[in-house]
């Protein structure tokens, strides 16, 4: 299965006073974004926000509480990056309960555009744009997967019941408005903030006092590294699809998060203005075979990142991650054993005491103070006039490091892009990761970098520049000081072993080797194997009846299935399209018999000599294969 994290749901569960059994506090909803150097914006636009307290209810299954957004709302990602919040609504009335789901629901890019998008500078709903080899602005629709079914997030947020006051206010619907109905023609009521930002207040009125608090704050986190999908079809065309990738949620009340501060001295930025660098935060994988990702951000144009939110455990067993530092032209930089620990209740806490830990699944031990980072809160007077802003989170620092050349000028890096063997394909959704090792016997390997394949052609549409540098490796301790080491990895400097990772999938073996010789220059290429079901699936298959309702107005086109808005499987129609009385088009190898074997069908469609004609087309219909493991769907292409 695919590791990193791609879409996470914070909540901050704060209780009010004045109970009152069935409302729910007022909850907040904000994105954050996360997105590659090269991406100058990247434009999400949202108009409504559905939640189920089942984590296995498909977007037709029932027990949704459907709440659709007066007017839709838009968000840059490369804006609300390293932590920042960019809200798309504001007071949901959500009944108290705890819930296992959360769905957002976007406006297509080929929706009339939203007044936000339209203010925000965009020109879709739904927008990526660069700047392309010539220096010319790029800005290319970001092409969704069945948008009418959401982004499912799998969660557990916990909503308190709240007091009267609070229960009776806010924005939303429970009745299920529909999400086509909204126009986006007036202004958007929750702007396009940028920046770290508290949590609105609410204020209640008890007898001559009034209290202030703030209202529950969710938040879902975007990570474009990987749901960006670049792509070509026809000839010389492209495209981008987004391909939306859940896997974790936290509580805002009990997150952290990892802070640090580089020196970019002679540190070359993109065409963005921020520096090619990234950060990851890294736990081992369930067998303790390798690294994996639970959440990236990109270095700022300061030097400063912010990797929040990240999941704590409790108050006296803190959670350790290992923190990588990379990019083509750096060397790696891994910190390894930074514990994050629970916020403190309180405004600041320090605890001076000391633990030793030894992490469940690697014999290293660490012992550290546990001491946490100053949190402040939201502090207002009992008139609710004032309050102050949160401008801090419960994050522990990494410090100031300086990154290195990865190697002489030039080169610094190479490039490296993959194939397949002949018949042994990889998922559509899939994304191959590098990974280099840290010296030592009990040391297993790192995800360095990582690329979605191009779904279509089953190669990197961009070849991935990886560093020919050594490694610079050290161990955090809460005294800001952290010394490194510089080696090359197991696998020999320059060198990566390289393996896929998808949805539905065992993640491939890490047995395959990636590298250049001199004179370290051109693209390398590896062939990584297709991959095997995930434990308890089994392969099935749709049978798609494709008909044109206008024969010969396409002839080229592909089926696209996805599950949750991520891409699981794709096969092409230009056989049916070409002969015009349409046909059956198969897709095997489905995962089937699994809670998430439910999918749903979208069709691109173009005539060859005109690839500038695309067109895509969505159906409501449900593929359920989660107790079959075959399954018919009927596509009408207009």
């Amino acid at each position: 299965m695919n590791h990193r994290l791609h879409v996470a749901l914070i909540a901050a569960t704060s209780g009010l006073g004045g109970l009152l059994v069935g409302c729910g506090t007022k909850s907040d909803v904000s994105l954050t974004g996360n997105t590659p150097a090269q991406y100058s914006h990247v434009w999400v636009t949202v108009q409504a926000v559905w939640v189920n307290t089942s984590g296995t209810a498909g977007p037709d299954d029932g027990g949704w509480e459907q709440f659709s957004l007066s007017t839709p709302s838009t968000v840059d990602l490369v804006a609300e990056n390293g932590g920042n919040l960019g809200s798309i609504a504001s007071g949901l009335r959500v009944r108290a309960g705890t819930y296992s789901q959360v769905r957002l629901i976007p406006v297509d890019a080929t929706a009339p555009l939203a007044s936000s998008a339209q203010n925000a500078g965009a020109i879709y709903n739904f927008e990526a744009d660069y700047v392309d080899s010539s220096g010319v602005t790029q800005q290319l629709p970001l092409e969704l997967l069945n948008p009418d079914k959401g982004i499912g997030i799998p969660t557990s947020i916990k909503i308190p019941i709240g007091n009267v006051g609070v229960g009776l206010g806010g924005t939303g619907t429970t009745t299920g408005v529909p999400f086509g109905s909204t126009s986006g023609t007036t202004a958007n009521p929750f702007g396009t903030t940028t920046g770290t930002t508290s949590p609105p207040l609410t204020s209640t009125t008890t007898g001559s006092t009034t209290s202030t608090t703030p209202n529950n704050a969710l938040a879902a986190a975007l990570d474009g590294t990987v749901n960006l999908v670049p792509f070509t079809f026809a000839t010389n065309s492209s495209g981008i699809l987004w391909s939306a990738h859940a896997t974790a949620a936290y509580d805002l009340s009990i997150a952290g998060g990892i802070s640090g501060q580089l020196s970019l001295t002679n540190i070359t930025t993109s065409t963005s203005g921020l520096p090619n660098i990234r950060v990851n935060a890294e736990t081992l994988s369930a067998d303790g075979s390798r690294w994996v990702v639970v959440s990236s951000t990109a270095v700022l144009s300061d030097g400063s990142f912010l990797l929040y939110p990240l999941a704590t455990t409790s108050s006296t067993i803190p959670l350790y991650y290992d923190v990588v530092i990379h990019g083509p032209d750096i060397a790696t930089i891994i910190v390894k054993g930074v514990q994050v620990p629970r916020p403190a209740s309180s405004n600041s806490v320090t605890s001076t005491s000391s633990t030793t830990t030894t992490l469940a699944t690697s014999s290293r031990t660490y012992t550290v103070p546990t001491t946490t980072s100053t949190t402040t809160t939201p502090s207002v007077t009992t008139s609710g006039i004032t309050s102050s802003a949160n401008t801090n989170v419960n994050a522990v620092s990494i410090g100031t490091l300086t990154p290195r050349a990865a190697a002489g000028s030039p080169p610094t890096s190479y490039t490296a892009n993959i194939a397949t063997a002949p018949g042994a394909l990889l998922p559509a959704g899939a994304v191959v990761s590098f990974y280099q090792t840290l010296g030592g016997q009990t040391e297993v390997p790192y995800v360095i970098e990582s690329s979605p394949i191009d779904p279509f052609n089953q190669v990197l549409f961009y070849p991935q520049a990886l560093s020919l540098g050594t490694v610079d490796s050290g161990t955090w301790s809460t005294n800001g000081t952290v010394t490194m080491v510089s080696a090359a990895p197991k696998e020999g400097a320059g060198t990566y072993l390289v393996a896929a990772s998808s949805p539905g999938f065992s993640d491939g073996p890490l047995s395959l080797k990636v590298s250049v010789s001199p004179p370290k220059s051109g693209t390398a290429t590896v062939v990584v194997p297709a991959l095997t079901l995930e434990s308890g699936a089994t392969a099935g298959s749709l049978a798609a009846a494709v008909v044109a309702t206008t024969p010969g107005k396409y002839d080229q086109g592909q089926l696209l299935l996805s599950h949750d808005g991520a891409l699981v499987a794709t096969a092409s129609l230009d056989a049916v399209l070409t002969q015009g009385t349409g046909g059956i088009v198969t897709v095997p190898g489905l995962p089937t018999g699994t809670p998430d074997a439910v999918y749903y069908a979208t069709v691109r469609a173009w005539k060859s000599t005109d690839p500038g004609s695309v067109q895509r087309q969505w159906y409501p219909q449900v593929i359920d294969l989660r107790t079959s493991t075959s399954a018919t769907i009927a596509l009408t292409v207009n």
